[in-house]
């Protein structure tokens, strides 16, 4: 799993074109569905910039960009597969947390929030996260 959290580490580094302080990450998977965003700080600012900001912001590559997402889903969906072939309990969303100096921290959640909306879902988290 150290592996997994390595390389998310890493394609966040990539996709995030400034220099940043601290990254909030949301994902949440279950069986045919999997979502994922987060928040960045930038070094000398206190705004949070949302990742779907970064394409109309900077001048990046879209199709690299996007592989780039489609890499982070895919380390989520391995890590939640990873949970059951491990025999642990499945979490259901987590919140990634990673500094500029490497420091990272996983909180993982296992409440059902199947029947929240994913813009419920979002702003609950935000509350939380992004005070």
């Amino acid at each position: 799993m150290e592996i997994i959290y390595q390389r998310v580490a890493t394609i966040l580094n990539e996709m995030i074109p400034e220099d940043w302080r601290k990254i909030f990450l949301y994902s949440e998977v279950r069986e045919g569905f999997s979502q994922v965003f987060y928040y960045y700080y930038p070094l000398n600012n206190k705004k949070s910039i949302y990742n779907l900001d970064i394409i109309d912001r900077f001048d990046v590559d879209k199709r690299y960009h996007k592989n780039l997402k489609q890499e982070l889903y895919e380390c989520f969906e391995v890590l939640w597969n990873e949970f059951r072939l491990q025999d642990q309990e499945q979490w259901t969303n987590l919140t990634f947390i990673l500094d500029n100096t490497g420091q990272m921290k996983v909180n993982y959640r296992y409440d059902d929030i199947s029947q929240l909306s994913p813009v419920e879902k979002q702003e609950e988290w935000e509350a939380e996260y992004l005070k």
